[in-house]
C-alpha cells in the first residue's frame, strides 16, 4: 500500500468521523420537534458539513483504492467543507463554534493535497 492510498483512506475516515457528526446534529434536531428542512437550512451549515463530508469520503475511498477522480472529488468536498468554515467564521459566529472545524480543515486540506503530489500507480 502506498502513501496515496494512505492518505485517501485517512481522509475518507476522517471525513466519515465529521459526516456522522453531521447526521447525528441533524438527528438531535429533528428528534426534538423541529422539521428536517430546518435542521439542514437554518442556517445551512449542517447542509454544507453533509454534502462536503460526504463527497470527501467518496473521494478518499476512490484515492484509496487507486481509482480515477478520487483526488478531485476529494478535493470538491473539501472546499465545501472549508466554505462551511469561512461562513461560519465571517458571520460573526463564536470561535468556539467553528474553531475545531477549522482544525480539522487544514488536516482535510494536507490530506488532499498530497492526493494530488503523491503519484497513482
Amino acid at each position: 500500500m502506498t502513501m496515496r492510498n494512505l492518505a485517501g483512506f485517512a481522509l475518507a475516515v476522517l471525513a466519515a468521523w465529521l459526516l456522522w457528526g453531521g447526521v447525528h446534529a441533524v438527528n438531535l434536531i429533528v428528534s426534538r420537534g423541529s422539521p428536517l428542512s430546518d435542521a439542514l437550512l437554518s442556517p445551512p451549515t449542517s447542509l454544507l458539513r453533509i454534502l462536503g463530508t460526504a463527497i470527501a469520503v467518496l473521494g478518499g475511498l476512490l484515492a484509496g483504492f487507486g481509482k480515477r477522480f478520487g483526488a478531485l472529488l476529494s478535493l470538491l468536498g473539501v472546499a465545501v467543507f472549508v466554505l462551511l468554515v469561512a461562513a461560519m467564521a465571517l458571520s460573526g459566529a463564536n470561535s468556539v463554534l467553528w474553531m475545531d472545524e477549522a482544525v480539522i480543515s487544514g488536516i482535510l486540506v494536507v490530506l488532499t493535497g498530497l492526493l494530488f503530489i503523491l503519484p497513482r500507480n
